[in-house]
């Protein structure tokens, strides 16, 4: 097949002037084949490329302006956003052992933790931990003499964590006191095989608490990075797919976040239960003055920051350097830690928690004042706070933290966003997806092309400037003498800097793109995913080549 020179004039000698036709064919191809990657080639294999990276080094900022937005908001109507706030009371080691309790706390426990509560009347409460005590009768033996057979040992040992009928009634008594002031109180429960959700037989089969609102708690982290970057709004049964009776019913168990936004804040958020729903969760940036009071993990963090890291940190300054995370009151320097600690772990703890957290070993110690600011009419959500549970949930900007702040930020989200699915749900690319949601990709992707043809005009520029600097400079009569080798090495330098530079433009744009969706409301994890297969054509240059080969042409 024959080659045309496009940039050659009929003598050989180079024609001035710029082959637009040429930028716009590949800038166009670049996007266009990034699109059809995206769709067809498995999410995973794209992500594994790069999808899951860019995402990190957009969080910050998304979460940057998710602040700025929340603080416009605030100001132009603080009361109503103040009723809107969250804290986040957690169960902790110490608060256990001063109350002589093991894990799971019984009833006693929760009396004593809900009475700081009463008085000071939240918004509402959530458990997010499942109340599946033992009832009475299933160790009706506790406190008396057993043997010590397998059997009557681990009754003895399960006597601990069993809970006596006044107990019981006592966490009855002080559930009804905040439910009579009108305070909604929702309890985490797990999922039975008939897709309902329960908590345990004393409190599903007793009158006043089988009221109380049940929500689902489940989980899955991202399949790639283990991060939380979304949340399940309902949780269709096994045979909601195939079952159109079942989900044309939409009574399917809905998610903690959502049953709150609903229920507490009136919201009108309406999912379907034919399928299982995600929202995208954005992560605030900010930081709380009350924390989380974990420290630095020696075996973990504290390694990573010493040697020759400690020269490069941009987290100094912190009141305690000990801490698991870093915190200041200055969004942009929290902006600049968490987009460094992005690219480059070592240089930075991760950020603070967002909402306010009080740690229940700390209740006794709290002032009636400290104790209104905290409770009074904010949503108060309970879960556990041990380094080494279970319940840990991975964020991009606060790394390993207990999983109820998955719950509140969700809720927050919620709150941000408004109660229409479109604003909150994350979808994907697929033969199902609606018109309007193409409208907004190809808006996306014609905005993407301008960017990508500047990227692919100044990378030409800029071969075409060095190739005129190393022709009026390279001069040698024979390969391999200190002229050659000069030439070799400065044009290995060239390529290897427009490389890599070419690279941290592109991400730069693919972050703007990525903030720029979010706006526009589509999903984070989506236009990563389609920025990915795009800088990967461009940036290794396939579209270049591809396109050389359709209008069989070649550029120098």
């Amino acid at each position: 097949m024959a080659t045309h020179e496009n940039n050659h004039g009929p003598e050989g000698e180079e024609r001035g002037g710029i082959d637009w036709a040429h930028l716009f064919g590949r800038a166009a191809l670049s996007v266009l084949l990034g699109l059809l990657l995206a769709i067809v080639v498995p999410t995973r294999f794209i992500e594994e490329m790069g999808a899951q990276t860019m995402a990190r080094y957009a969080a910050p900022f998304s979460g940057y302006l998710f602040d700025s937005h929340r603080r416009n908001d605030v100001a132009k109507d603080w009361a109503q956003w103040n009723k809107k706030d969250i804290t986040v009371l957690v169960i902790d080691r110490e608060a256990l052992m001063a109350r002589g309790e093991g894990w799971p706390a019984r009833y006693p426990f929760y009396t004593w933790l809900l009475s700081y509560l009463k008085d000071y009347r939240p918004k509402g409460l959530f458990i997010d931990v499942i109340l599946s005590q033992p009832s009475n009768k299933e160790y009706a033996s506790c406190g008396k003499v057993v043997g010590l057979g397998g059997l009557e040992k681990a009754k003895a040992e399960a006597c601990h964590y069993a809970n006596d009928m006044e107990d019981f009634d006592d966490f009855k008594k002080t559930v009804a006191r905040l439910t009579s002031q009108d305070i909604k109180v929702f309890l985490a429960a797990r999922r039975e095989e008939d897709n309902t959700l329960v908590t345990n037989p004393a409190l599903d089969n007793d009158g006043q608490l089988k009221s109380l609102t049940r929500v689902g708690v489940e989980f899955s982290a991202h399949s790639v990075d283990r991060l939380a970057w979304t949340y399940p709004l309902v949780y269709p049964g096994k045979h909601s797919e195939t079952d159109e009776s079942e989900s044309s019913k939409g009574d399917c168990p809905v998610s903690a976040a959502v049953a709150i936004f609903n229920e507490v804040y009136s919201g009108g958020l309406a999912v379907t239960c034919g399928t299982a729903r995600f929202m995208s969760i954005t992560w605030p940036l900010d930081t709380a003055v009350d924390g989380l009071l974990w420290h630095e993990s020696p075996e973990e963090e504290a390694e990573a920051h010493d040697g020759l890291w400690s020269f490069v940190r941009v987290d100094r300054g912190d009141d305690d350097e000990e801490m698991y995370c870093t915190s200041s009151g200055n969004q942009l320097q929290l902006l600049w830690r968490a987009e460094v600690r992005a690219f480059l772990r070592q240089t930075s703890r991760p950020l603070c928690v967002h909402y306010r957290t009080i740690h229940a070993s700390q209740l006794r110690r709290m002032s009636t004042n400290d104790l209104q600011e905290a409770f009074s009419n904010h949503f108060v959500m309970i879960g556990t706070s041990f380094a080494y549970s279970n319940d840990l949930i991975l964020s991009p900007l606060q790394d390993r933290i207990p999983g109820v702040f998955l719950h509140a930020v969700a809720l927050d989200n919620l709150l941000s966003r408004g109660d229409k699915l479109e604003r909150v749900e994350a979808w994907e690319l697929d033969r199902h997806t609606s018109a309007a949601r193409w409208g907004k990709i190809f808006l996306l992707c014609a905005i993407g092309f301008v960017l990508i043809f500047v990227t692919v005009f100044l990378k030409k520029e800029a071969r075409k400037k060095f190739a005129d600097f190393h022709h009026e400079r390279t001069h040698w009569e024979k390969r391999l003498d200190t002229h050659w080798w000069a030439a070799k090495i400065v044009t290995a330098v060239f390529n290897i800097t427009l490389f890599a530079t070419s690279l941290v433009v592109l991400v730069v744009f693919g972050v703007l793109m990525i903030l720029l969706g979010n706006w526009m409301l589509v999903p984070f994890l989506l236009i990563s995913h389609v920025l990915a297969c795009t800088i990967a054509v461009e940036w290794l240059e396939w579209s270049e080549h591809l396109f050389n080969w359709i209008t069989d042409s070649k550029e120098d």
